[in-house]
């Protein structure tokens, strides 16, 4: 199997992210003006300081000239919102965890969104309906992908439950989405250390994404997690 692509959520530290791209994570992801109350979320204001940060340091890591870690703002709300995010921070993903239909995906394309769409597969049928016009969740995803997403997301925790660590993926819905769709489907919810491996001999994922499962508190990164969980995608 190819390698997984490893997501880290909810950085807010500079040590935090230093540790992330020394220790080799793909994707570091910044929660910004979310529009839900979150432990992790930041204003716009310290998010661009932090992500210059990142860049800063990431720049520094190259190998043949290239950044190994990216960068991806989770936020949701309206496409003008989302795009205002975009200009100021210029992330190579963004992830859209909230309400947002496929019309608003389509918006975002045609006003030149930059960064690539992460798009949130509802958990919920009814905002699937509302999302989508789909209340099946291959059907949604399938929308999404034709909408112009570029990676969806099944995750554990929705808007209303975000704070929640307990919540372990589904692997069911996973599946029925990957088979759905041919854009690189994301896993979340409940990922540790101690169970990373199975999920993923299980799940096959092309992405997994881990926030509490490599914290101390929310917002305080274990850097010690951030290695285990490394070793253990790694099968070391």
């Amino acid at each position: 199997m190819k390698n997984v692509i490893v997501k880290m959520c909810g950085f807010m530290r500079e040590e935090d992210v230093e540790a992330g791209i020394r220790h080799g994570v793909d994707i570091l992801g910044f929660v910004v003006d979310y529009p839900v109350l979150v432990p992790w979320n930041m204003d716009l204001s310290r998010a661009e300081e932090l992500i210059k940060h990142f860049r800063n340091v990431s720049g520094s890591t190259l190998v043949n000239g290239v950044a190994l870690s990216r960068c991806c703002v989770v936020s949701g709300g309206p496409v003008d919102k989302i795009l205002n995010i975009d200009r100021v921070l210029h992330p190579d993903y963004f992830q859209l965890h909230y309400k947002e239909t496929a019309d608003d995906i389509r918006a975002l394309k045609a006003e030149g969104l930059a960064a690539k769409i992460v798009k949130t597969v509802p958990l919920k049928e009814a905002d699937r309906v509302t999302q989508s016009g789909k209340s099946d969740i291959a059907e949604c995803a399938k929308v999404f992908e034709e909408a112009g997403a570029d990676i969806v997301l099944v995750d554990a925790r929705g808007p209303e439950n975000a704070s929640n660590s307990a919540n372990l993926i589904d692997a069911a819905l996973y599946k029925a989405v990957k088979q759905a769709v041919n854009i690189p489907v994301m896993a979340a919810g409940g990922i540790t250390p101690g169970n990373v491996r199975d999920i993923v001999d299980i799940l096959k994922p092309d992405i997994i994404d881990m926030m509490t499962g490599i914290e101390i508190s929310p917002g305080i990164k274990s850097e010690e997690r951030i290695i285990s969980l490394m070793r253990g995608v790694r099968n070391e």
